[in-house]
């Protein structure tokens, strides 16, 4: 599915983005990437609806995401590579697990719920976190937002000292949940300056918009789901299942 500018801002103009779930949202990033696929990154902070409106400006995001970290001042905020001068104040990280199932399709939905409800279950047992926010992603699976209550790490005074302490205890609870066998992103939890899809926005792909749902909807029959979530009018039908082409296989020469 493909969204011309004008779409993209027509969408943006009438249906508000969901900051309800953060804190404070001018702490975070905002990110977006337009059909032409530059990234671009806000300038200003986001506080609302009108402020993110004129935070894009006359940019249409196809994509628009937000870091799953809140800092002191997000804007121009440098890269870990960079070694700046004046490191970066992190205040917060949220445990963040990412679950999607290729290609996008009914079947792999379902899937992808399965794993969602049973990593929820898993974590109310076994670790101490609590639950912030619940989301479609708009395509190919949910995300599972919680916050940390541990807050050592963010106490420490040395700044590139505690992002590193976060980023540890992160990369530490991934390693559980991936050695219990959960099937998530192994890119997402552990990284300080993820950016994450943002409930409100669409999928430029699939035309579905990554929304907030309850936690009682990865009990319930996806299609239940689904009949209540938005997208565009222009954007197709998801498909029950999708076969995947065989593995392609190179013939080896034989040892001489």
């Amino acid at each position: 599915m493909s969204l011309d500018d004008q779409a993209l801002k027509d969408h943006y103009r009438d249906h508000p983005v969901d900051l309800s779930w953060l804190n404070k949202p001018s702490q975070h990033v905002f990110r977006w990437r337009t059909n032409d696929n530059r990234w671009l990154t806000a300038k200003r902070r986001v506080r609302d609806h009108a402020s993110f409106l004129k935070a894009i400006g006359k940019s249409a995001p196809r994509d628009v995401y937000v870091s799953t970290a809140s800092w002191l001042n997000p804007i121009d905020l440098p890269r870990l590579r960079d070694n700046p001068e004046h490191y970066p104040v992190l205040l917060d990280h949220f445990v963040v697990f990412d679950i999607d199932v290729a290609p996008f399709s009914i079947e792999n939905l379902k899937k992808a719920q399965s794993i969602a409800r049973g990593l929820m279950e898993w974590l109310e047992e076994e670790e101490n976190l609590i639950l912030r926010s619940v989301s479609f992603s708009g395509s190919k699976g949910f995300h599972l937002i919680y916050d940390d209550p541990d807050r050592d790490a963010f106490a420490l005074p040395d700044l590139k000292e505690r992002e590193m302490a976060v980023k540890a205890q992160r990369k530490a609870l991934l390693d559980r949940v991936v050695e219990t066998g959960f099937e998530v992103d192994t890119k997402v939890t552990a990284d300080t300056r993820r950016i994450l899809r943002l409930p409100g926005s669409l999928h430029g792909s699939t035309g579905y918009a990554c929304t907030r749902i309850p936690v009682e909807a990865l009990n319930g029959p996806l299609e239940d789901l689904l009949s209540t979530l938005y997208r565009h009018p222009s954007a197709p039908d998801i498909p029950a299942r999708v076969d995947l082409p065989p593995a392609e296989t190179s013939a080896k020469p034989k040892a001489a």
